[in-house]
C-alpha cells in the first residue's frame, strides 16, 4: 500500500475552474480516485457553513453515482453539514490534495448505520505538490520579488515578500496593500535578488491562493507561482541558491 504524505486538508482557492493543469472532468477518473481513497481509508474533511467549519471523515464506498461518507460524531455537526448550501470535500490521493464542490447533501442509510451520501462530482480539482526542494524563505536572508502588474504602465513596480522558493517555483506574502494577484495571472520580466548569486528574472503565472495560520494564530495570504517555461539562466541560479542556503543551514545545525 501506497504510504500518503501528511498533508494539510486545507481548502485551495483556485481561478473559475478553467486550469488544466489541476481540473479533472473524466467521470471514470473521478470515480478511480475517490475510491482509491476509499480503500486506503485516507482522512478527508468536509468544510460547511460557508467552508467556516469542518469535520474530519473518512469515504465508506464509491460508485459512479456518487460516495457514501461517515457521518460526524456529533449529530449537530451533522444537522449543519446536511443544512448547508455548499459542502466542500478535501483529501488526498497519492501525495495530492484534491477537492470538490457538492451542494446536495443527505442523510442515507448504509449497512447497520447512516452515512452522509455526495452525488459523484462532475469536477474534481486535484494539486500537484512541487516536485522540488523547497526553501523557505529566512529572515537573516529575505528575498523580494519585483513585479509589473501592468504592462501597459511599465514604470510601475510592486515588491512582495517570498515565503519560500524553490526550482519549480515559489509562494509570496500577500499585504492587504499590495495589488491583487489572481490565479491565473502571468507576470513577466520579475526580479529576484539572490543573495551572492545575482539577480534572476523569470516569468511567474500564479497557480493558487492559500491561508497559512501561525503559531500565534495570525492568519497570513500567501499566492502559489511557478516559473513559466524556464530555462538555463532560471534554473542554474535557482539551484545554485538552494544548494548554498541547505550548505549554510547544514553548518549552522552542526555547530548548535
Amino acid at each position: 500500500m501506497l504510504k500518503e504524505k501528511e498533508i494539510p486538508l486545507k481548502i485551495e482557492a483556485f481561478s473559475d475552474g478553467t486550469d488544466s493543469n489541476f481540473l479533472i472532468h473524466s467521470k471514470a477518473e473521478i470515480q478511480n480516485i475517490l475510491q482509491t481513497i476509499c480503500e486506503r481509508s485516507t482522512r478527508s474533511a468536509l468544510y460547511y457553513e460557508a467552508r467556516k467549519n469542518f469535520v474530519l471523515t473518512m469515504v465508506l464506498a464509491v460508485n459512479k453515482e456518487g460516495i457514501w461518507i461517515d457521518p460526524a460524531s456529533r449529530s449537530t455537526d451533522n444537522r449543519h453539514l446536511l443544512n448547508s448550501d455548499e459542502i466542500v470535500f478535501v483529501s488526498t490521493h497519492n501525495n495530492t490534495k484534491v477537492q470538490f464542490v457538492a451542494t446536495t447533501p443527505w442523510q442515507v442509510a448504509y449497512e447497520s448505520g447512516n452515512a452522509i451520501f455526495l452525488p459523484l462530482p462532475q469536477q474534481l480539482l486535484r494539486l500537484q505538490r512541487r516536485d522540488y526542494y523547497r526553501l523557505d524563505a529566512l529572515p537573516q536572508h529575505p528575498l523580494k520579488c519585483v513585479l509589473n502588474p501592468s504592462q501597459n504602465e511599465r514604470h510601475i513596480k510592486h515588491e512582495a515578500k517570498v515565503a519560500d522558493i524553490s526550482v519549480g517555483g515559489l509562494s509570496l506574502l500577500c499585504q492587504e496593500k499590495d495589488f491583487e494577484l489572481r490565479p491565473g495571472n502571468i507576470y513577466p520580466d520579475c526580479e529576484i535578488n539572490l543573495p551572492e548569486v545575482g539577480t534572476l528574472t523569470a516569468t511567474l503565472q500564479v497557480k493558487n491562493i492559500f491561508d497559512v495560520t501561525s503559531r500565534a494564530g495570525k492568519v497570513n495570504r500567501r499566492a502559489g507561482c511557478v516559473f513559466v517555461k524556464p530555462g538555463r539562466e532560471t534554473t542554474l541560479p535557482l539551484q545554485r541558491y538552494v544548494a548554498q542556503m541547505q550548505r549554510q543551514a547544514a553548518v549552522t545545525g552542526a555547530n548548535r
